[in-house]
C-alpha cells in the first residue's frame, strides 16, 4: 500500500472514531429530567417525551413510535431496538432473535422501575455501550408507560380510578387495551417485562414469573432456577439485593397472586416469560439505579441464552397449539399456592423507625408452588349459542380466534349443571359473577343453529381460551357479567338427603392435588352411566333461562357447551 492510500485510510479511521465519539457525547449529554435532579424528582410525563425524541435524533438504531392512545387522548409511546433494524413484527420474527420487551408504569404512581428504564432506552440506541453491542443477538422493545394518564396524576389508576394491572383478561380500558393487542398480541415478544412499585425491604428489586398452573412451568422453572440468579448476582456486584415479591415472617415467604388477569400470569397464558420487577422503598436514587442494573441484567441474560429462551417459549406454543387439537390434558381452574419441596432463607424487616433491624431467616417455605385443587378436560372447542355475543366480543378482544357455524349442525356436547351463583365486588369490578357446578357433566345431542360460535382450544391463545371459557375459573366470561343475560337461574340447595355419595356418582371424579376430600378437591370429567348421568336431545330453540317451554322448571345448564372430540363442522372464521 502506497503512502498516499494509507493516509487516506488514516483519515477515513480517525473521521469514523471522532464521529463515533461525537454521537457518545451527544447521548451522554441527553438526561432525564430525574437524573438531572439526582433522582429527587421524577421525570414527568411531558419530559419523557421530549426525553424519548431526543435519544431517537441521536441514533440510527432505535424507531419511535406509539400503540395508541389514553382515555384522556395521551400517547402511548414505544421504542424498537435492533441490528439490522426490524420496522414490524414479521421483520422481527424472521430474524430468529428473541423478542424482549421491557415495560412499566402500568400504575401510574409507580415511577421507579420507569426511570431506570428510560436510562435503559438511552444505552440501547447509543453505539459503543454494552447494551447497544447486546442489539446483534435481541429485538427489544421498550414501553416506558402504560398508564399515562394514572402517570400525570401519581395514581395507581387510570383517569377513572381503575386498576389497569387487573384488565388484561377483560381489556376494558383503552389503555391497557391498546397495550395487549397492540404490543403483547401483535409482536408476541418472548420475555416480557412489567416494573413495579412494591415488594419488601432491605431488598431493591424483588422479582417473580408466571404462578399461575395452567401456564407452562418450564417457563417458570427457568426463570426460578437461572433467569432470576443471574439477575440477582448482577445486582449484588452494584451492591443491591434482590429476592421474590412479595414479602415474609420467620416461618414462610409468600409470593405474587395467581390471577391471569394481572400481567405476570398473563404472559404465562400467552406462553412467555412473564417477568415482575418490584422496586420497594428505598432511596430514590437506589431505587433508579436498581432497576437500571435489573433491566441491563434482563438483556443481558437473554442475549448470552437465545436458544435457551427459544426453545421455552416455542416449547410453551406447540404444546398450547397440541393440547388442543388432540382435545387433550387437564385444564387447573381452581389452584392453591403451596411450598417448593426446598427451603430458602431470606432477610426481613422487623420494628419501624429506629427500633427496625434487618433479620435473617433460614430453612423457610418458599410459598410459591401453584397446585390445581380442582381440574376439568380440555375439550377440543367451545361451543356458544348467537345470544352469547357478549362472551364473544371479550374474546374477541383477546385476538382469540372464532368460528361461526355456516348452517344447522347436530353436535354431541357436554355441559355443566350451576349449583349455585354469588354475585359481589371483585377490585374496580362491583358485581362479578361466580358460579359453582355439578361435578359431573350433562352429555346431550343438541341441534345448533347458523350463527353458533366455535371457539378452538387448539390456537396460540389456547390457554387463554380455557380460563374464559371454563365457569370455574377466576377470570371467565361469567365471572366479568358477559354471560348475565343468558345465565339459567340459581337452584335452590338440595337437601342433603338428595346428594349421592361421592364414589357411587357417575363420572370421573378424583382429588385434587393437595386438595383432601370433598368437592373443592375432586376435578369432575365426563358422566358415566348410571342413575346421575343425565342425556338427552336438545333443540336449538331455547326458551327463557331456567324455564322449560310451558313453565316448568328446566336444568340449570350453562350455556357453554364443550365439544370433546375433534370433530369436522361447517363454519367459516368470523372476522
Amino acid at each position: 500500500m502506497n503512502r498516499s492510500r494509507k493516509r487516506l485510510l488514516t483519515i477515513m479511521l480517525a473521521v469514523l472514531l471522532l464521529l463515533g465519539m461525537q454521537k457518545l457525547a451527544l447521548a451522554q449529554e441527553i438526561r432525564t429530567t430525574s437524573e438531572r435532579a439526582d433522582f429527587e424528582v421524577y421525570t414527568s410525563y411531558e419530559e419523557m417525551m421530549d426525553y424519548l425524541q431526543q435519544v431517537q435524533a441521536s441514533s440510527t438504531e432505535m424507531l419511535l413510535s406509539d400503540f395508541g392512545e389514553t382515555i384522556e387522548g395521551r400517547v402511548q409511546p414505544f421504542a424498537i431496538f435492533s441490528r439490522p433494524m426490524v420496522t414490524n413484527p414479521a421483520e422481527a420474527w424472521a430474524t430468529g432473535k428473541p423478542i424482549v420487551l421491557l415495560a412499566a408504569n402500568v400504575h401510574g404512581g409507580e415511577r421507579t422501575v420507569r426511570e431506570g428504564l428510560l436510562i435503559c432506552i438511552r444505552e440501547l440506541a447509543t453505539a459503543g455501550t454494552e447494551m447497544n453491542e447486546l442489539l446483534d443477538d435481541l429485538v427489544v422493545l421498550t414501553v416506558p408507560s402504560i398508564n399515562p394518564d394514572g402517570l400525570v396524576r401519581a395514581t395507581r389508576g387510570n383517569s377513572l380510578g381503575i386498576d389497569l394491572n387487573r384488565d388484561y383478561i377483560k381489556l376494558e380500558q383503552p389503555a391497557l387495551r391498546n397495550f395487549a393487542q397492540n404490543i403483547l398480541l401483535t409482536w408476541y415478544p418472548h420475555v416480557f417485562l412489567d416494573g413495579h412499585n412494591g415488594g419488601a425491604y432491605p431488598y431493591n428489586i424483588c422479582y417473580q414469573g408466571p404462578a399461575h398452573a395452567a401456564s407452562n412451568q418450564s417457563i417458570t422453572h427457568l426463570s426460578d432456577r437461572e433467569i432470576f440468579p443471574f439477575i440477582g448476582a448482577e445486582l449484588e456486584k452494584g451492591g443491591f439485593k434482590a429476592w421474590y415479591y412479595s414479602g415474609g415472617n420467620e416461618e414462610a415467604w409468600r409470593t405474587a397472586p395467581t390471577e391471569p388477569r394481572i400481567s405476570i400470569n398473563y404472559g404465562g397464558f400467552i406462553n412467555c416469560f412473564g417477568l415482575l420487577y418490584e422496586s420497594p422503598r428505598q432511596s430514590r436514587p437506589d431505587g433508579a439505579n436498581s432497576a437500571l442494573i435489573a433491566c441491563r441484567a434482563l438483556v443481558k441474560y437473554c442475549a448470552r441464552n437465545p436458544e435457551k429462551i427459544k426453545m421455552h417459549v416455542d416449547l410453551a406454543r406447540r404444546e398450547t397449539v397440541e393440547l388442543g387439537q388432540k382435545a387433550q390434558g387437564e385444564i387447573p381452574v381452581q389452584i392453591r399456592t403451596g411450598p417448593k419441596d426446598y427451603k430458602v432463607s431470606y432477610v426481613i424487616a422487623q420494628g419501624r423507625g429506629e427500633e427496625e433491624q434487618i433479620i435473617q431467616v433460614t430453612n423457610a417455605d418458599l410459598m410459591m408452588e401453584p397446585i390445581p385443587t380442582k381440574t376439568r378436560p380440555r375439550p377440543y372447542a367451545y361451543i356458544l349459542e348467537p345470544r352469547a355475543y357478549k362472551a364473544v366480543e371479550m374474546l374477541k378482544r383477546q385476538k382469540i380466534m372464532i368460528e361461526v357455524l355456516q348452517e344447522e349442525t347436530e353436535i354431541d356436547v357436554e355441559a355443566y349443571l350451576m349449583t349455585g351463583l354469588e354475585r359481589g365486588p371483585v377490585y374496580d369490578h362491583p358485581a362479578s359473577a361466580t358460579v359453582t357446578c355439578a361435578d359431573e357433566t350433562v352429555k346431550r345431542t343438541q341441534t345448533f343453529p347458523k350463527g353458533t360460535y366455535i371457539v378452538r382450544t387448539g390456537q396460540m391463545m389456547g390457554r387463554v381460551v380455557c380460563h374464559m371459557l371454563e365457569p370455574e375459573t377466576t377470570d371467565n366470561v361469567i365471572t366479568w357479567n358477559a354471560m348475565d343475560a343468558i345465565l339459567p337461574r340459581a337452584p335452590r340447595p338440595p337437601a342433603q338427603a338428595d346428594q349421592p355419595p361421592t364414589e357411587q356418582r357417575a363420572g370421573r371424579i378424583r382429588a385434587g392435588a393437595g386438595a383432601g376430600a370433598g368437592a373443592a378437591g375432586q376435578r369432575a370429567g365426563r358422566a358415566g352411566a348410571g342413575a346421575a348421568q343425565r342425556t338427552g336431545r336438545a333443540g336449538a330453540g331455547m326458551p327463557p333461562a331456567g324455564m322449560q317451554r310451558g313453565g316448568q322448571a328446566r336444568e340449570p345448564i350453562i350455556p357453554i357447551f364443550k365439544l370433546m372430540i375433534p370433530t369436522a363442522l361447517p363454519t367459516k372464521i368470523l372476522k
